[in-house]
């Protein structure tokens, strides 16, 4: 067993990322009989976390990009935080699991993942700013909008009711004719 790694309670946009300690072929192979997610679980040692997001895939896939280009372009992970392992990153093989805080759904959780995972490194997502400028119009105030109004009642005028006057004169005219010959 690996060393145990505490998630803290309400944990969000972070990657963890680890490499797959056993063959190429071998990971491929458990692949082909077993969704990623349970072989996820099963690395992880945890039968009970939502491994849903997670991604298991070879290092091969990224050919031309490195681990490094995935994660700052494709996780919006800060190059600051990736420039102490980016040689580290770049330079795995074989295949990778990332695992994603939105797996433990906001809970505090111990993982103890099987030997064959090892911790490469924690790196946040970034984050957007959760504030803005407050907005100073009177739009804005709760309750501004307007007041709830009845719907006016449709006009109804002498034109509507001569149209279905006359379409009964045609019809009773058609149909007395029609009863003539």
């Amino acid at each position: 067993m690996s060393t145990p790694i505490d998630i803290p309670p309400n944990e969000r946009g972070v990657i963890r990322v680890f490499a797959i300690n056993a063959a190429a072929d071998e990971i491929a192979q458990q692949l082909k009989t077993l969704p990623k997610a349970n072989l996820a679980r099963q690395l992880l040692n945890s039968p009970h976390l939502d491994t849903t997001s997670v991604e298991l895939f070879p290092v091969s896939d990224l050919t031309g990009m490195g681990l490094a280009g995935y994660l700052a372009e494709g996780y919006a992970v800060a190059d600051s935080a990736l420039n102490a392992d980016r040689a580290k990153l770049d330079a795995l093989d074989g295949y990778l699991l990332l695992l994603f805080s939105e797996s433990f759904k906001g809970a505090a959780a111990t993982l103890t993942p099987t030997a064959t995972l090892t911790l490469i490194g924690t790196y946040a997502e970034a984050q957007p700013a959760d504030s803005g400028p407050p907005i100073d119009t009177d739009s804005a105030k709760p309750y501004s909008g307007a007041a709830q109004m009845t719907p006016p009642t449709p006009a109804r005028g002498p034109a509507g009711s001569a149209l279905v006057a006359l379409a009964l004169v045609v019809l009773s005219g058609l149909a007395l004719w029609w009863l003539l010959t």
